[in-house]
């Protein structure tokens, strides 16, 4: 089970692991279901991991327009497993709904309040 907390904006928050060339690290993710794709990460993110740029992806932004966005690799441990995944290089670190997918999103949605995901059996 993964958890997390929501924050004083009222958003869902959770620590994922990120495994990269120099160790592995705890990083806080936006719980963003607005969002299909899998991952988001800052540009912060990708130097201090020394993540290599990959493809451009085609996306379409919340406010309905497209753009191009710059993807990493990165290796996320999700339920104790090691995950590769592409990911889009935008301003905040967000997981979206791909990756919520098959999974229970349990929240009690107050200031502190707990966010759980767990893998539907």
């Amino acid at each position: 089970m993964i958890t997390g907390r929501i924050d004083e904006n009222l958003e869902a928050r959770v620590e994922l692991r990120i495994a990269h060339e120099n160790g592995v690290e705890d990083v806080e993710f936006l719980v963003d279901t607005g969002f299909n794709g899998y991952l988001a990460v800052p540009p912060s993110l990708v130097e201090r991991f020394d993540l290599r740029l990959g493809a451009v992806q085609r996306g379409i932004t919340a406010d309905g327009r497209t753009g191009f966005f710059d993807t990493v690799e990165v290796q996320v441990i999700w339920h104790g497993r090691p995950l590769v995944l592409r990911a889009q290089v935008l301003g905040e670190a967000l997981l979206g709904t791909r990756l919520l997918n098959g999974n229970e999103f349990v929240v009690n949605w107050e200031v502190g309040g707990e966010v759980r995901l767990s893998e539907i059996q």
